[in-house]
C-alpha cells in the first residue's frame, strides 16, 4: 500500500486536558509508540460508549472540541463517531503521535451499498514508515488500531480484518469470523480531511429519516468479557460467547437498563 504523505505540516487543535483525559481512560502518559497506541484505543472502547441519545433529545451535536471534550470527559457521556474519533485525533496530537482525520463511506447492510463522503471519520496515524487506522466511533468495531498493509489477515479478539485496495487507490476495510467469508466494513481513503467537511454529514445523521441514528436509541460499550448493547427494544450482553437478550418494555426500562449498565441516568440527559 501507497504510503501517501500528508503528515508533513502538524495541524492547529485546540488546547485539551490530557491529563483529565487520560485519567478518565486510566492510562498513564507515555511516549508515543504502537504498543501505547494499541493501549489507548482498547481502554477508549471500553471506558466510553459509543451512543446517539442526544440525536433523540433534539439536542444538537457540532464539531466543537470543547463541547465534545466537556460531554464526554467530566460529564461522562458517549457520542458517535463525529465526536469520538474527533476527540481521540485531539488526544493523539496533544500526545505527539503524526496522525489525521479521514473520511470513510460505511457498507449499508441492507443495501449493499456504501454511503457518502465523509458518512464516517476515522483516524490515519503514521508510526515510522507505518500507517494504522483507529476506530473509537463505529460501535462494535475493532479493538486494536490497524496496519494499512493490503490482502494480510489482522487478528482482533475472535475476528479478523483485511485491508484491499483498487487501482483508484480506495481503500476497502473488511471483517471476518472464519477467513472465508469476508463483509465489507467501509471504503476510504488516506486522504487528510478538515473537520469542517464533515459538518453535513454530521447533521445529515442527526435529522434526516434516512440515517439509521434518528430511528432507534442505541448505546454499546466494549467489555472485557464482550459487549453491552441496548436500543429501544433490546438489551443484549455478550459474556465469553455466551448471549443474553432481554427485551425492552418500555421508555421507562430502556432508561432503568441504561443507568444500570452504563451509568448514564435519565435525569443526567436532562441536565447536560
Amino acid at each position: 500500500m501507497k504510503n501517501l504523505n500528508h503528515f508533513q505540516t502538524r495541524p492547529k487543535v485546540a488546547p485539551l486536558d490530557v491529563k483529565a483525559y487520560l485519567e478518565k481512560l486510566g492510562v498513564l502518559k507515555e511516549l508515543p509508540s504502537l504498543n501505547y497506541l494499541r493501549e489507548l484505543q482498547k481502554k477508549h472502547l471500553l471506558t466510553i460508549p459509543f451512543e446517539n441519545l442526544d440525536i433523540h433529545f433534539r439536542r444538537a451535536i457540532t464539531i466543537d472540541i470543547r463541547k465534545i471534550f466537556d460531554k464526554i470527559i467530566p460529564e461522562s457521556r458517549g457520542g458517535f463517531c463525529y465526536e469520538l474519533n474527533f476527540l481521540f485525533y485531539h488526544l493523539l496530537i496533544h500526545l505527539g503521535y503524526d496522525c489525521h482525520l479521514i473520511s470513510a463511506r460505511v457498507m449499508n447492510s441492507q443495501t449493499r451499498e456504501f454511503g457518502a463522503e465523509y458518512d464516517h471519520m476515522a483516524v490515519l496515524v503514521k508510526i515510522q514508515t507505518d500507517l494504522y487506522l483507529c476506530d473509537v466511533g463505529f460501535g462494535d468495531g475493532f479493538v486494536y488500531p490497524k496496519k494499512l498493509e493490503e490482502t494480510t489477515l489482522q487478528m482482533d479478539l475472535n475476528r479478523y480484518f483485511q485491508f484491499l485496495v483498487d487501482p483508484d487507490g480506495n481503500c476497502f476495510l473488511k471483517k471476518t469470523s472464519d477467513t472465508l467469508h469476508f463483509d465489507p466494513v467501509y471504503q476510504f481513503t488516506t486522504k487528510y480531511r478538515e473537520p469542517i467537511e464533515f459538518i453535513d454529514m454530521c447533521d445529515f445523521h442527526q435529522s434526516s429519516p434516512k440515517s439509521h441514528f434518528t430511528g432507534k436509541k442505541m448505546i454499546t460499550i466494549l467489555t472485557e468479557e464482550g459487549r453491552i448493547t441496548l436500543t429501544d427494544k433490546k438489551l443484549k450482553i455478550v459474556e465469553k460467547g455466551e448471549v443474553l437478550e432481554m427485551d425492552v418494555l418500555n421508555e421507562d426500562d430502556f432508561y432503568s437498563k441504561m443507568e444500570e449498565h452504563f451509568g448514564i441516568s435519565y435525569q443526567m440527559l436532562l441536565q447536560n
